[in-house]
């Protein structure tokens, strides 16, 4: 079974095979062996190919249950499946897929024992993250199922659920860039709420000083859990990095951001009436050209539109694996909307655009084009930008899917290029 990127699920794997030659001679003497394998490899066992540009990964889950499911974006499944089931094999309580995954990888996975899903469509799948009702019962549900994987150290949260406790597990391929470190910065990073009642967490790095660029992030709450104030800070004190106070501007409720961020004036509008005039009155709000304002996902479309319409509130923008395949009316308008509105009038904004390179998936939305993937759709908007004029000072591609592994590379990259181009440059909102 082979994707659009060569990513690919294989029917077994020599170590697969070794097992079952195993369990005819003996079923518990093989799985403990098995077991102590797993143990050995700290998770998935990883094994080479030929040819070399990916290897063979086999997961295993070990319980007496009904059905359990993998869920990891190098499966590259098309929306609105979220995971791939296991099989068991015969005899025993083991459950096994193999995949092919391209070796310089970093990748979350996770298991679900009886997982929920979120319907047969992706129609379905966006009226269930739409609907406060429906959301709240699928993401319990969802939180219910995850099992982390017991036999790896490394794992992180899943910006999917409500927990904070690291419910998915990291899969480091022979090639992939060693995760960088996180600081702890709980004593740097003060929770507000702004008049109108919206929370805030304001993060000044160690030192910092008065006269620092400023970095808004949209979506806090789950770039809080997801950790990038913690890598940021590491970059910083390691100096990949200029020091920035950050910000991040978090959703008024879990569902309000598919209204909020879907290219809605509202949303820059609520970011200069009420996170400026508070930053203003501390004496925080630096000129327009020193702010950056960031975005993953709907944050991300959110980001690229306030980047394109508000030239007047941020001198650079940062989006994450944007969801630029969006359309305001799918009966009459095509997808990739925002990419049209580039104009050379409307290029003032520094950019720097990031996508992971798993995200090559159709969206199989109405309107949006069958082939349109995140990664097509980036990549046609970041050739509208250069088209038009516009100073795009990068643009990544990282090894990852849309997680939180392909924010953390961007936050760090976009933000030295972005900051590093204003000092050389000049102020784009003049």
């Amino acid at each position: 079974m082979t994707d659009r990127t060569g990513h690919r699920m294989a029917s077994t794997s020599p170590r697969l095979d070794r097992f079952d030659a195993e369990l005819a001679q003996d079923p518990a003497a093989a799985v403990e062996v098995l077991l102590a394998d797993l143990a050995a490899a700290q998770g998935p066992i990883i094994e080479e190919t030929e040819g070399g540009h990916d290897a063979l990964v086999t997961f295993v889950y070990v319980d007496d249950v009904d059905q359990v499911e993998l869920n990891t974006p190098p499966l590259m499944l098309n929306a609105p499946r979220l995971s791939q089931p296991m099989r068991r094999v015969a005899g025993t309580n083991v459950w096994t897929l193999v995949a092919r995954i391209a070796r310089d990888v970093t990748t979350a996975y996770r298991f679900h024992v009886d997982p929920p899903t979120l319907g047969d469509t992706t129609e379905e799948m966006m009226a269930v993250l739409s609907d406060p009702d429906r959301y709240a019962a699928f993401t319990a549900a969802y939180t219910r199922s995850v099992r982390p994987d017991p036999y790896n150290p490394r794992q992180v949260a899943d910006l999917a659920d409500d927990s904070d406790e690291p419910q998915c597990s990291v899969l480091i391929m022979p090639d992939a860039d060693a995760l960088p470190g996180a600081n702890d910065v709980s004593d740097r990073v003060v929770e507000h709420r702004l008049p109108g009642g919206r929370r805030i967490d304001v993060y000044r790095p160690a030192g910092g000083g008065d006269d620092l660029p400023l970095v808004v992030v949209l979506d806090g709450e789950h770039c809080r859990r997801g950790l990038v104030l913690e890598h940021l800070d590491t970059a910083i004190a390691e100096g990949r990095v200029p020091p920035v106070r950050a910000v991040l501007w978090h959703n008024l409720s879990p569902t309000s951001r598919m209204t909020e961020m879907a290219c809605n004036p509202a949303l820059p509008q609520a970011l200069a009436d009420e996170l400026f005039p508070w930053l203003d009155k501390r004496g925080e709000l630096p000129p327009a050209a020193r702010r950056v304002l960031v975005g993953f996902s709907y944050g991300g479309l959110a980001t690229a539109y306030t980047g394109l319409h508000r030239p007047d509130l941020f001198g650079a923008a940062l989006p994450v694996s944007p969801s630029l395949f969006f359309t305001p009316d799918p009966d009459t308008e095509p997808g990739e909307w925002l990419t049209r509105q580039v104009r050379p009038d409307t290029t003032r904004t520094r950019w720097f655009l990031a996508v992971g390179r798993l995200e090559d998936i159709p969206i199989g939305l109405p309107g949006v084009a069958p082939d349109a993937t995140m990664l097509s759709c980036a990549r046609r908007f970041h050739e509208a930008l250069r088209t038009a004029g516009a100073e795009v000072v990068g643009m990544l591609e990282h090894p990852s899917g849309h997680e939180m592994f392909t924010a953390h590379a961007a936050v760090e990259q976009g933000l030295a290029a972005l900051l590093t181009a204003r000092e050389q440059g000049t102020d784009p909102t003049e």
